[in-house]
């Protein structure tokens, strides 16, 4: 059906708001009517290339008005977009990229080199390129080259279990995960987000995560993208940010933690309605100081994954004031009380594959830490031909419903709130106990400014299975210790060894704050 391909929504809006500006880039921009006729003539010029429906695209464009023009026209063609995460080495996206079979490809031009590594990508027959066509770049035609065609203003239909997008990322073991969106799913987490966290008529979101601005776009609300190298967030240039704000008018911004770090250590308060951030841990002393700096913003932390966004939210006063009735000594970080849309169970921790014929055998009661996993409309189902990640990701309930596990650890307090006590890979099993990297961590550092990064990780020991070794990235000398372990005593937390290195610890590329437990485990 027509109404079941998402991009019926835009056209919608085209015919509502023509001249409302969609996207806002560095030195352009262009309004819902133009991105739906520039999306229709692409999409027009890609089934002339012999793109059909159902043909996977690989699709390597950053954030810009020709991502969302190229993505939109794969939609609108009823053609599946696949995206590849640009954190991974070349040769592992040219390796991921032709695990996707595709008959398209969509790249800057310099992305266009990565097919040299694979023959497989080198014998697509559709290649697009963005911007000027290079003589060394292997690509037939531009993106507005390929716009050139009328085209015929229809949405293709599709059905709702259809694939719409694939994103691949890279797991522990390497291997391709490819999450499978389909448009019923991407319907289903515009709903979500909508209810979760509306936007008024007249804001001017400023989105940091593609998939929001996707929303804002569903939602008819102007998405102004951020200046600024995506690669590394915590070096935002919050100057140009802040001059984006202003001159555009931005009244909401989502984006990761080390983005709301540079804003508020800048010193100019930009008067936000709203602030939403997530995709990493955020401390409490991060939200006092974003408090301070944005004393009229609202702040909200959201919880979700990849597969599963929003699972769970709550405001910066929420979370500062919040106190576990069950863990009030060592609480973990509190994500909020489950969104309406998922369902929710705390089980036994497990590291492998699980099947569930009774939940009476896995799920535990309220305050035991045990592993989460959720289930719902806008929560992925599978992955691309991966029968493995499915069965190490996704269990199927009782009545038939797939759950995903979010790979964290954690529990309910006595008010229904989740509290992360960490991540099942890294859970340390130290003398038949588990121990719960988030909670030593959070005991570890309190408020201490001394402190810049801390990280618990379990060893080698013959005698406990593991030792629990915690890391402090820190400035500070040996009376820091002494400190330390006494917050842990208070805590009840058990450590056996204790680092200081004023080397930076380890961090995943993509929001430059979680830890790399892996890398840091093997320079240990």
């Amino acid at each position: 059906m027509r109404g079941s391909n998402v991009l019926a929504i835009l056209s919608d809006h085209a015919r509502r708001w023509p001249d409302r500006r969609a996207l806002v880039m560095a030195g352009e921009s262009i309004t819902f009517s133009g991105l739906r006729e520039r999306t229709d003539r692409a999409s027009a010029g890609l089934r002339s290339q012999g793109l059909r429906p159902g043909d996977r695209a690989i699709v390597m464009i950053p954030m810009s008005i020709d991502l969302y023009v190229g993505m939109l026209a794969l939609l609108d063609l009823g053609a599946i977009a696949v995206f590849v995460d640009p954190w991974i080495g070349w040769r592992q996206i040219a390796a991921f990229a032709a695990f996707a079979e595709p008959r398209a490809y969509l790249g800057v031009p310099r992305s266009h080199v990565l097919r040299l590594f694979s023959g497989r990508l080198r014998s697509i027959p559709v290649t697009v390129t963005t911007g000027r066509r290079l003589g060394s770049i292997p690509a037939r035609r531009t993106l507005s080259e390929i716009e050139e065609p009328p085209g015929d203003g229809e949405v293709h239909p599709v059905r709702l279990d259809d694939p719409a997008l694939i994103t691949f990322t890279s797991g522990s073991s390497g291997e391709p995960k490819g999450a499978n969106r389909t448009h019923g799913f991407l319907l289903a987490q515009h709903r979500a987000l909508a209810a979760e966290f509306p936007l008024r008529e007249g804001d001017v979101d400023m989105p940091m995560f593609p998939v929001f601005a996707l929303n804002n776009l569903a939602v008819g609300v102007p998405s102004v993208v951020p200046v600024m190298d995506f690669r590394r967030v915590d070096r935002v240039n919050a100057a140009a940010v802040l001059g984006q704000m202003r001159d555009h008018g931005v009244t909401t911004c989502t984006a990761s933690p080390p983005f709301f770090d540079r804003l508020a250590a800048a010193g100019k308060d930009p008067g936000l309605r709203r602030i939403l951030t997530g995709g990493a841990p955020v401390s409490d002393n991060q939200l006092a100081a974003w408090r301070r700096a944005f004393p009229r913003t609202e702040i909200l932390v959201a919880y979700g994954s990849t597969e599963a966004e929003p699972v769970a939210h709550l405001t910066a006063d929420e979370r500062l004031k919040a106190v576990s009735d069950v863990r009030p000594a060592s609480p973990g970080f509190c994500a909020g009380r489950p969104v309406d849309r998922v369902r929710t169970k705390v089980i036994r921790i497990h590291p492998g594959p699980i099947e569930v014929n009774d939940w009476k055998d896995w799920e535990l009661p309220p305050g035991e830490i045990g592993e989460l996993v959720v289930t719902g409309e806008h929560v992925c189902r599978d992955y691309y031909r991966n029968p493995k990640a499915v069965k190490e990701n996704k269990i199927q309930g009782p009545a038939g419903s797939i759950w995903h596990r979010m790979g964290d650890t954690g529990y309910f307090d006595g008010e229904g709130r989740f509290w992360i006590a960490g991540r099942v890979h890294s859970t340390i099993h130290r003398g038949g106990e588990l121990v719960h990297p988030q909670l030593v961590e959070q005991a570890a550092r309190r408020e201490d400014p001394r402190i810049r990064r801390a990280a618990a990780v379990g060893l080698p020991d013959p005698e406990l299975g593991q030792r629990v070794v915690l890391v402090l990235e820190t400035q500070a000398g040996e009376e820091l210790e002494t400190d330390v372990r006494s917050r842990l005593a208070a805590a009840g937390q058990t450590v056996d060894e204790i680092r200081l290195t004023a080397e930076p610890l380890p961090v995943d590329p993509r929001h430059n704050s979680k830890i790399d437990y892996g890398k840091l485990r093997e320079r240990l």
